[in-house]
């Protein structure tokens, strides 16, 4: 087994779900499972998949609603390929994606995660990365996530090795931090074609938990930041659990803070290529708006 599709699937629309499934069963790379979880679902998202007679599809059915972050590691438990692609039960693919990243990671053994370019539906607007494995690992460290999690292959290897996982203490987050930390370890790129395909419904889960996700996503970075260049992270550290319980932080704290981020900013806009610099740049002084001075 080569490579283990991973759909985590919850009350989707059937229409949507669907189109995703088909988007996978019809690639042109045709070595792969397909493990399909129903995480609890009530509606008719059993008799959809169960509807599909192909051996390659793996359904795994929840005893109970585990949630997101749960049911993915079960996935990644389960998975038997070298690689593990996923997709969301709402997006899809086009028919050479598998192929052209399968091609990719066996070509390229430094790359422990691969995206794609990605275009978000319906708006049609194309999510813009960094192209180097360099600029990734420092957007990704101390920038904020630049990849969609639907678009990803990833190497199991460096999963298992490194005893990673997607982090349940990072709700609406999870992918990024997984990202950020598999950047410790290995490469990361992405293809420049366009193959995969994201809804953004305004249902959706990071649509409705934005500003928690945006909350999350600030500490991941503070603390990537802290480990990787404070001098004095005791102090560091205080300061960002007064952010974690929303506790007013002092105007000397909230000096040692700003003149902490200008100094990574500093050196990360010398280390970062054009035009990824300015946006790390706008992205890390705009955290000192998430604290709550007194």
């Amino acid at each position: 087994m080569i490579v283990s599709v991973l759909m985590p699937v919850y009350n989707p629309n059937e229409k949507e779900l669907r189109l995703a499934i088909a988007s996978i069963l019809n690639q042109t790379f045709e070595d792969f499972e397909f493990i399909i979880i129903n995480d609890g679902s009530t509606n008719n998202a059993e008799d959809v998949i169960l509807s599909y007679e192909d051996s390659r599809i793996r359904y795994v059915k929840n005893d109970k609603n585990l949630k997101l972050i749960a049911t993915l590691n079960k996935g990644l438990d389960l998975a038997k390929g070298k690689y593990i692609a996923r997709l969301d039960a709402d997006d899809f693919c086009a028919r050479s994606r598998l192929e052209k990243q399968y091609e990719f990671m066996e070509e390229n053994p430094s790359y422990g995660l691969l995206a794609t370019a990605t275009r978000k539906i319906p708006q049609k607007k194309i999510i813009i990365r960094p192209n180097n494995p360099k600029d990734f690992r420092l957007h990704l460290k101390y920038c904020g996530n630049c990849i969609v999690h639907s678009s990803v292959m990833i190497r199991k290897s460096v999963l298992d090795e490194h005893n990673l996982r997607y982090d349940k203490n990072c709700l609406h987050a999870e992918d990024f931090k997984l990202w950020s930390d598999m950047s410790n370890y290995c490469d990361i790129g992405c293809l420049p074609e366009i193959l995969t395909y994201y809804r953004m419904s305004p249902d959706g889960i990071s649509q409705n938990n934005s500003a928690y996700q945006a909350k999350m996503v600030t500490l991941i970075i503070l603390d990537n930041m802290i480990k990787d260049f404070a001098s004095d992270k005791e102090y560091l550290y205080g300061i960002l659990v007064k952010y974690i319980k929303n506790i007013p932080v002092t105007d000397e704290e909230f000096r040692y803070v700003n003149s902490f981020l200008i100094d990574v900013t500093n050196y990360l806009q010398e280390q970062i290529s054009p035009p990824f610099n300015v946006r790390v740049k706008n992205h890390i002084l705009s955290i000192l708006a998430y604290f709550v001075r007194a």
